[in-house]
């Protein structure tokens, strides 16, 4: 496991808290392993046998174990910013598996020598996508896929307006909008975009369980918040009030979490391909080795 510097104080408070939920993560990230498993099998659809792929975000390494199950023969990067996700990772990693401590806006890999790249619900947590998905174009080889999934806008909708029954300040992350990302893809030149989203709901018997399970996979933190005015007990009590307006037939309560899954490829190398005065570039159709 190499290190590599941390580039924003927002970012290092940011490794700071997954490291901390390290050792509970996995016990608390349901809703995370379960979209995890649903990127996966849309593997199946994708013709392909990459040698090298980095899994972007790979925490404790669940994924990157899947990934290594489904490509045997392939070699597994987990890259993660939080040092103590990867120092749990590394006591269930496999031989063809490794870890580097990272930021993924400025990736330790030489250019054009990645395969694939897998992101479960960890793009989010990223100061800027377009910063992001430039440098995980960079480090793709021509054709290379990118797979991913992050939280959009409705992402603990119910906790978001509960919390603004009480005050106007940020209490609960905003997330990019799927349309958005989709955009920002075609904006840094990545082909065949495709992107979907879902609602996936979980529910909890109070509050405190969804509290809890925020705190315990490191979800917890919040991007710039607003300075609190009220005592986090009086916040606790008069947020438990509010979102008693969800509670459901079932006696449970809502938590929603609005999936965008996305995948697309880096660019062909064009300088065997010239683009005429038009930009319009003609590929060979034994070039197109894809699908």
């Amino acid at each position: 496991m190499h290190n590599n510097p941390i580039h924003s104080k927002q970012k290092l408070a940011i490794a700071r808290n997954f490291s901390r939920a390290a050792s509970t993560y996995n016990e608390a990230a349901i809703i995370q392993q379960e979209i995890g498993k649903r990127l996966i099998e849309r593997l199946d659809l994708i013709k392909m046998n990459p040698d090298i792929i980095i899994d972007l975000g790979g925490g404790t390494g669940a994924h990157s174990l899947a990934l290594g199950q489904k490509f045997p023969k392939a070699k597994i990067l987990n890259v993660d910013i939080a040092e103590g996700m990867l120092q749990f990772a590394s006591l269930s990693s496999k031989s063809n598996s490794c870890c580097l401590c990272a930021d993924g806006e400025f990736l330790p890999i030489q250019n054009q020598s990645i395969d694939f790249i897998f992101s479960n619900c960890t793009l989010q947590w990223l100061t800027d996508p377009h910063v992001i998905f430039t440098e995980i174009r960079r480090v793709l080889k021509p054709n290379g896929l990118f797979l991913f999934s992050s939280f959009g806008p409705d992402t603990l909708k119910e906790l978001r307006e509960s919390f603004a029954v009480i005050d106007t300040e940020k209490h609960v992350n905003v997330f990019a909008d799927m349309h958005d990302i989709g955009d920002i893809l075609l904006h840094t030149k990545f082909l065949d975009p495709v992107m979907d989203m879902e609602i996936i709901t979980a529910t909890y018997r109070d509050l405190m369980g969804l509290i809890q399970d925020l705190k315990m996979t490191g979800a917890n933190f919040v991007v710039d918040p607003t300075p609190r005015t009220l005592s986090p007990k009086n916040i606790f009590d008069s947020l438990s009030e509010a979102y008693e307006h969800y509670r459901n037939l079932d006696n449970r309560l809502p938590a929603s979490f609005e999936v965008i899954y996305g995948h697309a490829f880096s660019p062909i190398d064009t300088t065997l391909h010239q683009a005429n005065n038009d930009g319009t570039i003609y590929i060979p159709v034994q070039d197109l080795k894809r699908l």
